[in-house]
């Protein structure tokens, strides 16, 4: 318990926001090519990523972050239901948490808790979501970095809410308050025809040298950062599986669902490794 709250203090105290930039432009560096190879194979070896599914070898990429960001192979994912009630994974990840949202509260992980208000920074938003239901992913390193629409719908909103990058690994998550809420998120907001309307919660991360969106130039973590609200062209619809956009490393997207009978699948547990497209739950009955 105590080494764990010196590493609170630690990461309290480092400049988070700086490393992570410095860190994007060190990724995207492109180092001479048999350099290059040896950097991108390695770091596939380390973090363990399945080599075969991605859209081309690691050694053929021109930059760390170019592999980080890489598309999977066609045919390497396949989204389980089109339903316009069911919900399905938008990443590769693992399940920290997913429940109802009570009283405008989500939980965090064991014994912690944070408000939908901080999260959305929306009190229109956190009445919408009220109610309703959520789910946690957590995507690691070794994980495919892009998000997925997660079910049919409009992107009719997009907010992007500065905040901090603290990690958000499994450490992270059970030792710092609140984590979700004030570390960096940009936000997707999709309309839908059965399961109302569905948040795409992109949260930042140490070393996320940003997040961008596929539909727009947006991209966050820049060097004058301010809370900024937009809507997209009128006719950007999108189905499930189309890509919402991209996480430079790993990080944590959380799914908000303001359909009160929505219902997660009966198996689904905490810990769950789950995949693109993989059905999460649908509208009960």
């Amino acid at each position: 318990m105590v080494m764990e709250k010196a590493a609170v203090k630690v990461l309290e105290r480092l400049p988070k926001n700086l490393v992570s930039r410095a860190f994007g432009v060190v990724s995207e560096v492109e180092l001479p090519r048999p350099i290059q190879k040896v950097v991108n194979s390695s770091f596939a070896e380390l973090a363990g990523i399945n080599v075969d599914e991605g859209e081309r070898n690691p050694r053929e990429y021109d930059s760390l972050n170019a592999y980080f960001t890489r598309r999977l192979r066609s045919g390497a994912r396949h989204i389980e239901s089109q339903q316009a009630d069911t919900l399905v994974s938008p990443v590769d990840g693992k399940v920290g948490a997913f429940g109802n949202i009570n009283a405008g509260t989500l939980l965090q992980a064991k014994g912690r808790t944070y408000r939908l208000l901080d999260l959305v920074d929306s009190a229109e938003e956190a009445a919408r979501f009220d109610g309703g239901a959520f789910i946690t992913i957590y995507l690691s390193p070794r994980d495919y970095h892009r998000i997925h629409a997660p079910v049919a719908g409009q992107v009719d909103a997009v907010s992007y809410i500065p905040g901090y990058l603290f990690p958000v690994n499994p450490f992270a998550v059970r030792n710092i308050d609140e984590l979700f809420a004030v570390n960096e998120r940009l936000i997707s907001y999709l309309a839908t025809e059965k399961l109302g309307r569905v948040g795409v919660v992109k949260v930042g991360a140490t070393c996320v040298g940003r997040i961008g969106l596929a539909f727009d130039g947006f991209e966050t973590n820049g060097t004058f950062r301010r809370r900024e609200d937009f809507s997209p062209r009128e006719d950007l619809h999108v189905d499930h599986g189309d890509e919402l956009g991209v996480f430079n490393l790993g990080s944590t997207v959380i799914l908000l669902i303001s359909e009160p009978t929505f219902r997660f699948r009966e198996d689904l547990r905490f810990g769950d490794v789950v995949r693109l497209g993989e059905r999460l739950g649908a509208i009960e009955g």
